[in-house]
Formats: structure tokens, C-alpha cells, sequence
């Protein structure tokens, strides 16, 4: 029987969703040996320490580049593969081609799997795409099976990297429907925890503040149900800002009546509670997003969702469950916003249709269940064997 590895692509402890990730991941492989110490977990970078979301039990963590060219690194790795029997390695966003994968199969890996969060290509097509193909068909120790989010993710990898699809899967991802659960009565947790007058309705998001996830989108949506529809009761929180990024948001509200209607939040550990006071979420992403754990913690909460119809993302709604608008379009997300603020009923109805949609196919468990089903089929004769 052997063990398996998880390799990232980032540091240990960064935070965001991929801290869940771990922790899913985790369980995913106990549920498949039975025992911690067959589970190895590996980051290019221990500087932030031990990711908290990692199980007690998980003790086998190293520091390890799998893009790193470097003989001494390269050795390292296949020397600890070989020590503790690495048979099955899982990475976080790992692409065709890694230095280190020919040097892990060498010392013994016998499949490789790659879990993506994010999308591997744009579209192909002709000659591009051939060439594309060729390059996976002559990839040295290239993974033997990539997984996605999302099925826009999934057709991303095949018709724009070129990889074959019979070597793709789609695992959504999933919540503790205990943990983001809708209120059994009115909650207003957020409003005190931010000084919101309880008679808003808040618009949630939260994430990162990079250019790509549209943060500007949804501002610019604020500002205009404030300035130019003249709302009241509405508000918008955001969370996700570090070392003051929101501050380049400043010119698009700073000044005018919007500036009492967004708050910024930062981090917060308390993300649960703060959903059972929130009316919506939105997410405005211009670039590229996927079927994101965010968007599936809000729906479990009971929470309509107004989000870019972009590919892999717009998979996070149904007509039943909230909105889609045109990218970088925060006027149409206005009114749609302006929909759900003016019709109580339709929140509920939607709110319920989300929180229904996650308990029939988003849970914890579905994503560990679907997890567990990928491995065992391409590598479960390597671990259980």
C-alpha cells in the first residue's frame, strides 16, 4: 500500500478558499487509508507555518518547488518519495509540465493527479489546438488526470490546452451546509459587527481584490443605486481587502453619497455568521473565475447571487437562484439588485432555491464523495492495493 502527496503551487497558510481545499483534501485521503501518517502535504514555501486548516493528525508536511529545476531540489523530492512511499501525488494547480515530474515517477509516484481552481487556457482552435495536443502527447510524466470546478474550466483544459478529455473530471466544490446555513430568525450580526443601520439590505461579496475579480464592478454597482436610483436601503460590505487595496476603489465613491453605503471589512474569521445578516451576494468578475467556493457559501446560506455571466462562474446560479449580467455591466446589476430589493418575496424564493440547490449537490461531503471516486478510479490500485 502506498501514501499519497499534496503539492501546491503557493505557500503554506496563505489563507483565501485553498485553506478549505486542504482541509477537504485531507479528509478525502483519510477516508481512503484510514491514516494520517499516509498523508504527506507540500508547499514551495513553510515561511507563513503550518496551514491551520490542516487536520492534528496531518503531520507529514514538507517544503517543496515542483517547479524548480534545481538537481539538489530535484534529489530531495525523490529521495523523500521514495522513503515513505509516495505513490499518489495531488497537486493544487499544477500544470502539464513540472521539472520535478519525471523525478517523482522515477523514485516511485505511479499517477499524478492536478486539481484546478483557475483556468489552464483560453480558447484554441486549428492549428493552435493541434499544436497544443501534440505538446500534451509528449509531455514527460505529465499528470495522469486533471479535475476541475467547473465544466467551463473542464472545457477550457480540453479545447484550449489541448488536454484529452477522457482525462478530466469535475468535482465541485463544497460547503459544511451546518456551518453556512440560513438564520431561523432575522439576524442582524453584521450590521452591528460594521455599524450598519439595521434597516439596510446588505450585498455581500468576499475574495480577493484583484484586478480580475471586479471589484470595481461591484462599487460602481453601489454608487449607482445610491447616486443615481437613490436607495437608501441598501448597503454593501466587502471583505478580502489587505494593506489598504480598497483605498484604489476611493475615487469611484469617495465624496459622494455612495461613500456612507460600502464598507470594506478586511479578513474576518467569522464569515458564517456574517451571512445570516446579508439580503445578497454579488460577484463581479471581468476576468477569469470559476465555479467559486464563495459563491457556494452564500447560496448555502441562503442567499441569492447576482454574478458576471463569465465562463465557469455563471455555473454558480440558475434562473431560479439569482442573476446573471454582462461583464463589467454594473448598471444592468443595479437592476437586478433593485429587483430583489423591492420584492421580499422573490429573495425568499430564491434564497431557498440556492440553499436547496447546495444540500442536493454542493455539500462537504458531494465534493469529498467525488474527490474520493476520481482517486479511486485512476489511483486507488496504488493505495489500497
Amino acid at each position: 500500500m502506498g501514501n499519497i502527496l499534496f503539492f501546491f503551487h503557493c505557500g503554506s497558510n496563505t489563507g483565501y478558499a485553498i485553506g478549505r481545499h486542504e482541509r477537504t483534501f485531507a479528509r478525502m485521503a483519510h477516508r481512503l487509508l484510514g491514516d494520517y501518517q499516509r498523508i504527506h502535504f507540500a508547499y514551495p514555501s513553510l515561511a507563513r507555518g503550518r496551514s491551520p486548516g490542516l487536520p492534528e493528525g496531518v503531520q507529514n508536511i514538507l517544503e517543496f518547488n515542483p517547479a524548480s529545476s534545481n538537481k539538489a531540489e530535484l534529489s530531495r523530492i525523490a529521495d523523500y518519495v521514495r522513503k515513505h512511499e509516495v505513490r499518489v501525488a495531488f497537486g493544487f494547480d499544477q500544470p502539464v509540465r513540472q521539472p520535478a515530474y519525471p523525478h517523482m515517477r522515477k523514485a516511485g509516484v505511479r499517477r499524478i493527479i492536478s486539481y484546478w481552481g483557475a483556468p489552464m487556457s483560453s480558447l484554441n482552435a486549428g492549428l493552435k489546438l493541434l499544436l497544443k495536443r501534440i505538446d500534451v502527447a509528449l509531455a514527460r510524466g505529465k499528470p495522469d488526470h486533471f479535475v476541475f470546478q467547473s465544466e467551463g474550466m473542464r472545457s477550457l483544459a480540453v479545447n484550449g490546452r489541448g488536454i484529452p478529455g477522457e482525462m478530466t473530471s469535475v468535482v465541485h466544490s463544497g460547503v459544511d451546509i451546518e456551518l453556512f446555513r440560513p438564520p431561523k430568525f432575522p439576524d442582524s450580526y453584521a450590521h452591528d459587527a460594521f455599524g450598519i443601520p439595521r434597516s439596510r439590505k446588505i450585498i455581500f461579496f468576499s475574495g480577493h481584490m484583484e484586478e480580475r475579480k471586479g471589484v470595481h464592478v461591484i462599487v460602481k454597482t453601489a454608487a449607482h443605486l445610491v447616486n443615481e436610483r437613490g436607495r437608501s436601503d441598501v448597503h454593501f460590505l466587502l471583505l478580502g481587502n489587505v494593506e489598504g487595496q480598497e483605498r484604489r476603489f476611493d475615487p469611484l465613491f469617495r465624496g459622494t453619497e455612495a461613500e456612507g453605503y460600502i464598507t470594506f471589512g478586511g479578513y474576518r474569521p467569522d464569515v458564517p455568521e456574517i451571512h445570516k445578516s446579508c439580503y445578497a451576494g454579488m460577484i463581479g468578475t471581468t476576468g477569469w473565475d470559476s465555479h467559486t467556493l464563495s459563491a457556494v457559501e452564500m447560496a448555502s446560506s441562503g442567499m441569492p447571487l447576482i454574478v458576471s455571466d463569465i465562463i465557469g462562474l455563471r455555473e454558480a446560479v440558475s434562473r431560479d437562484t439569482g442573476f446573471l449580467f454582462p461583464i463589467g455591466d454594473h448598471e444592468t446589476a443595479a437592476e437586478r439588485i433593485e429587483m430583489l430589493l423591492d420584492d421580499e418575496a422573490l429573495r425568499r424564493e430564491m434564497g431557498s432555491a440556492a440553499r436547496l440547490r447546495v444540500e442536493q449537490g454542493y455539500t462537504l461531503d458531494h465534493q469529498i464523495d467525488g474527490l474520493e471516486k476520481v482517486v479511486r478510479h485512476v489511483a486507488g490500485d496504488f493505495l489500497t492495493g
